[in-house]
């Protein structure tokens, strides 16, 4: 019976463990899309005035974009762009790089990263799923597939699919502007 006090503090070390990440990602999650949508609330307000019918957005294989459309001179978003940012992104969270991490963050959403767990698992490999890139849009969402490894054990704990946004800003800089949820 000697050890039973060590085990006890361990398994309540590992819950309270288990506990902060569920929560930290909560956080995260809610953050995210709190500035998601401020974001496509002043987008859609500035072109409230600016008059005529915004052209449909072409079928693609993820979920619509629900960002606003841009100006008539929209220019499309660049596909090379997006997977180079994406593939900083998504590399610096399964190689659990804080500085490439950031640097692939929309600069609004740098402050809420806390770490690297997504749902309490780490990131052993990833593959953005295929993707269409409305016309008329510098935002939209993808589904990217995940391979998941428990921090605890090291063991690759399944597949599981979330979605992001892709985000341009008005300088042309192309950035991950949110982890939105499980699909």
């Amino acid at each position: 019976m000697q050890g039973s006090g060590v085990t006890n503090i361990a398994r309540t070390a590992q819950w309270r463990a288990y506990l902060v990440g569920g929560l930290a990602a909560t956080v995260t999650v809610l953050v995210v899309v709190i500035a998601w949508l401020q974001g496509a609330v002043s987008s859609r307000d500035a072109n409230r005035g600016a008059g005529g019918a915004a052209p449909s957005a072409p079928a693609w294989s993820s979920a619509p974009s629900s960002a606003p459309p841009a100006s008539p001179q929209h220019t499309p978003l660049d596909r090379q762009a997006v997977d180079r940012v994406f593939r900083e992104y998504l590399d610096a969270l399964a190689g659990q790089d804080m500085t490439a991490f950031r640097r692939a963050t929309c600069p609004r959403l740098r402050s809420t990263l806390l770490g690297f767990a997504l749902n309490g698992y780490y990131v052993a490999r990833w593959r953005v799923l295929p993707y269409g890139i409305p016309a008329d849009s510098d935002r939209f969402s993808l589904d990217v597939q995940i391979t998941q490894r428990d921090p605890d054990s090291g063991q690759l704990a399944g597949d599981v699919t979330y979605q992001w946004m892709a985000e341009r800003d008005a300088d042309g800089n192309y950035w991950v502007c949110g982890w939105l949820n499980e699909r």
